[in-house]
């Protein structure tokens, strides 16, 4: 290509144009390079339309509805979509993709569970016997007890256990009986529990739906069933009802940061990390005994959410660490589950004021009472997307944070006046430690270049009206707060 001109200032315009045309040139070149041809894009529709045909010639019974989503698809791949195609595709995944999954929501509460709980072996009192007394509640009393078979004989109280009999060791909750009872067909109403008999209906509720789906189970006490003692026996009365659970552990998380275990975190460093490792620094070693507890929660949490499961109570003491350093997650009572609407009302709910928000509820006031189960899991992405309710427990996890870390707020007394004390400065993190905090140490969240300071001020934010400004508990798990220290 030439460019000639007689003056300066026709030469500078000549060589603008000369240029822009080269790079006009080369951007149409590349382009020509990166699109991708009509004849592939055939290629593409062709290849997907042959594997529906494929998929639909052994779908039997689905064969047309395969056909017919597959051409969809093929109509998507070959860029020529049509609005029913592009509708039918849009439900599809609003039932599959999303979560909470409405299509699994509704499965799960009228076909599954009560074929499971039709299916479950039926408990009774005459297979336990109670031995020791593990702590009570407004809702329950609990005791260690064991699981008897027949060659127990009287299995006394006092006696000390066999290694097999230890093995056979469960828990068992006694639900306390109030005048209210449990209002007919209580759980398919989309109401709040009111009293402990339907906070015990609520619990088998919630632990059934999570023993139905291992993954979330994995990481919650292992819950067997439920019975209502029809005979007095063993320890047991007449007419109590009694919730089961394997025994997996006595201790919790509030047992070893109120010194009971010993000195925090080095009284469960050995089970956490596996050994003691004298060699690395202890600040270290303490760092990653915290970070391993937080994410084991927040990870139990992350897979309740998944099933629409909000706990509403994730604190020290419903949290058992077991001799296998695994951290599980109990007390389901004040949980709700919005993908069915059980146990959820907008104007009201149950918290423990050390770890609830200043927001108080898991969705707006605003937002209407949950309709009957079907239509609550027919619409729960929508109502999960508009309110967050899951940045309920996120922030628990962010108190949870801040008492692991810093040694003055260990006391049950220091965390109900920390979370007090943080309201009154409208959620501002870095301002309440500034005119409370000055005396307190903050090694442990100001590692790594703070880390864990900017993930507690992350998880404790107030909501905005958007009902977001607070991250949730996925989001912390990608924090920089959990990757490895270099040094």
């Amino acid at each position: 290509m030439q460019c000639h001109t007689s003056s300066r200032a026709r030469l500078g315009t000549s060589q603008r144009s000369c240029s822009s045309t080269v790079v006009s040139k080369r951007s149409s070149s590349r382009y020509r390079q990166q699109a991708i041809p009509i004849p592939e894009i055939a290629s593409i529709a062709t290849s997907v339309e042959s594997i529906v045909n494929e998929l639909a010639s052994h779908a039997g019974p689905l064969q047309p509805a395969v056909q017919v989503i597959g051409g969809d698809i093929a109509s998507v791949a070959a860029l020529s979509p049509t609005l029913p195609g592009l509708a039918r595709l849009t439900g599809l995944w609003y039932l599959l993709g999303t979560k909470p999954n409405p299509l699994l929501g509704m499965l799960d509460f009228f076909a599954l569970g009560p074929v499971s709980k039709a299916l479950d072996r039926k408990l009774s009192a005459r297979d336990f016997v109670l031995r020791d007394k593990l702590g009570g509640g407004n809702f329950g009393v609990t005791y260690e007890a064991v699981r008897l078979t027949g060659s127990d004989g009287t299995l006394s109280t006092r006696k000390p256990l066999t290694p097999e009999q230890k093995q056979r060791r469960v828990v068992m909750k006694r639900v306390n009986l109030d005048r209210a009872g449990v209002r007919n067909n209580f759980l398919k109403a989309g109401t709040m529990a009111k009293g402990a008999a339907e906070s015990g209906a609520v619990e088998s509720y919630m632990c059934d739906k999570i023993k139905r789906n291992p993954l979330v189970a994995a990481n919650c006490a292992a819950y067997l069933g439920e019975f209502t003692a029809e005979e007095g026996t063993n320890g047991i009365q007449k007419d109590t009802q009694w919730l089961v659970w394997k025994f997996e552990s006595d201790s919790t998380l509030g047992d070893a940061l109120s010194g009971q275990l010993g000195t925090w975190p080095e009284d469960i460093e050995d089970i956490m990390l596996g050994r003691i490792d004298s060699s690395k620094p202890v600040e270290k070693r303490e760092a990653a005994v915290i970070k391993g507890v937080l994410k084991q929660v927040m990870q139990g949490v992350l897979r309740l959410h998944s099933l629409g499961i909000v706990h509403r109570d994730i604190k020290p003491e419903n949290l058992l660490i077991t001799v296998n350093g695994e951290v599980k997650i109990i007390d389901f009572g004040a949980a709700c589950d919005m993908c069915t609407g059980i146990n959820f009302n907008p104007l009201y709910g149950m918290l423990d004021p050390r770890y609830s928000p200043p927001e108080e509820l898991v969705m707006p006031q605003s937002f209407p009472k949950a309709p009957n189960p079907f239509v609550a899991a027919l619409l729960s992405p929508f109502a999960w997307t508009y309110g967050r309710p899951d940045l309920f427990d996120s922030y628990s996890c962010g108190i949870l944070l801040m008492q692991m870390c810093v040694p003055q707020l260990r006391s049950t007394a220091n965390i109900r006046q920390f979370n007090n004390q943080l309201r009154g400065f409208d959620q501002d993190l870095e301002q309440w430690r500034r005119f409370n905090g000055r005396q307190m140490d903050f090694t442990q969240l100001d590692r790594s270049n703070g880390a864990g300071w900017d993930l507690a001020t992350k998880l404790l934010a107030r909501r905005d009206k958007y009902n977001r400004g607070r991250i949730s508990v996925g989001q912390a798990l990608r924090h920089r707060y959990f990757l490895p220290e270099l040094f």
